[in-house]
């Protein structure tokens, strides 16, 4: 793998994350047609719904990118600045039109809309703080609607970023460092946890919540870092289809024995890669596309649910692709009109600073 594969027009991994988000649309259409959750067709035959393949895909791809900004930027605050105008601008725009969405179906009346659970819809979300997903007075039958299902992932996007920047501020982040500490300690930390006893152990001192949290960080910041070590090996990592059929089926045996999950991550991280890197060997399909894939993500649940309530289908087919023709308008607008003005407004900062930083004294 070489430095100029990573260039953006280079490689395949502005469709692979396209294709990341189309998966999560997939599982969550089954789970609205038929009640399952966190499952779909082939999750008996996974181990999991396609959906969890893709948010694992996507946290392996973060680390693998933008491992690379912290060392480039050279500056805990700036690669902070610079991950909070990917994520924060798109994202408060997409609540505030759920918001206004929500205040055309819902029972509440005048400003007693904008308190409670919107309120709280809109803080909790909007801060990182957690995923929080209903909205006051808007139900689907006797209970609460879920709004938006898939915020749950960005307060976990934004811990491993703050987690990264914390190690770039102590000098934790540096390679040789992050290659016999950082990533040691991930690996160790992940196999004790993976011990039946300890989380046992943790629910009886710290109770139910801190494992939910704990079990949720083992799944996903092994991730996260699993994609900072591959860009740190990159040099030294061979890819193959044939590997990635080996790890395939390592992963299965390893879901018919309990242990599974850090398997799919050794897999899902592969693949990526694969796709990314090994497709664009004669010329990158997506190298000069817009990236709409963050679009897709934060608007397809709003919009699923929506395109379901207006025209019901008994088809999670139909129902997906429904979803995916319908949220791409949104996710192309958030990109050209929100997301993409940021960034480039960030970026011409930067290059300011950087030409006044040059001159001489």
């Amino acid at each position: 793998m070489r430095d100029e594969n990573l260039k953006a027009d280079a490689n395949n991994f502005t469709i692979v994350r396209l294709i990341l988000a189309s998966l999560v649309i997939y599982t969550h259409s089954y789970w609205l047609v038929t009640g399952v959750s966190n499952k779909d067709d082939l999750s008996d035959f996974l181990g999991a719904g396609v959906s969890a393949f893709a948010v694992d895909g996507f946290f392996f791809l973060s680390g693998f990118l933008v491992y690379p900004s912290l060392l480039r930027l050279q500056s805990a605050g700036r690669f902070l600045l610079a991950r909070a105008a990917r994520l924060w601008p798109g994202l408060a725009v997409s609540l505030l039109v759920m918001v206004a969405g929500g205040a055309t179906v819902t029972t509440a009346s005048g400003l007693a809309y904008l308190q409670g659970d919107t309120a709280r819809f809109i803080l909790n979300n909007v801060t990182f703080l957690q995923g929080f997903f209903t909205l006051t007075g808007v139900n689907c039958g006797a209970d609460p609607c879920v709004i938006n299902g898939s915020l749950w992932t960005l307060p976990w996007e934004a811990r491993c970023y703050l987690v990264l920047a914390f190690l770039g501020l102590v000098g934790l982040a540096r390679p040789g460092l992050m290659k016999w500490i950082v990533l040691p300690a991930t690996l160790a930390g992940a196999v004790l946890w993976d011990i039946p006893a300890v989380p046992r152990l943790t629910e009886s001192l710290l109770g139910s919540g801190a494992v939910y949290y704990l079990t949720t960080a083992d799944r996903l910041w092994p991730l996260f870092a699993l994609g900072a070590a591959a860009y740190l090996f990159r040099e030294r990592l061979p890819l193959s289809w044939l590997i990635l059929a080996v790890l395939f089926l390592l992963m299965l045996g390893a879901n018919a024995l309990g242990v599974g999950l850090h398997f799919r991550a050794l897999f899902v991280g592969y693949l990526v890669l694969c796709m990314g890197l090994l497709t664009a060997r004669k010329g990158a399909i997506s190298g000069g596309w817009h990236d709409y894939s963050y679009g897709m993500y934060i608007y397809a649940f709003p919009v699923m649910m929506a395109v379901h309530a207006v025209l019901p289908t008994p088809s999670h087919w139909v129902l997906g692709a429904a979803t995916f023709a319908a949220t791409l308008p949104f996710a192309m607008l958030s990109w050209h009109f929100v997301e993409k003005p940021v960034l480039d407004a960030v970026k011409r900062r930067r290059a300011r600073r950087a030409a006044v930083s040059a001159q001489p004294a």
